[in-house]
């Protein structure tokens, strides 16, 4: 898993560019810019579970 752009990918690809942590597509992506990245990207995933989690508590009150 690319920790900047998320996505899934095979590694080592042949002739690909990718590391053990980056994908081919975000490689190009300057090293500073791709830690900003992988920072916001982690972020949106927290608060993403976060607004889950309190949906299926408000869920759980209206059905009580």
């Amino acid at each position: 898993m690319c920790r900047t752009c998320g996505t899934s990918y095979e590694y080592p690809g042949h002739n690909s560019l990718a590391t053990r942590t980056v994908c081919e597509r975000c490689i190009e992506i300057p090293e500073e810019t791709r830690r900003v990245l992988g920072i916001l990207r982690r972020r949106v995933e927290q608060l993403t579970k976060q607004v889950a989690s309190l949906q299926g508590d408000t869920d759980e009150r209206q059905s009580a």
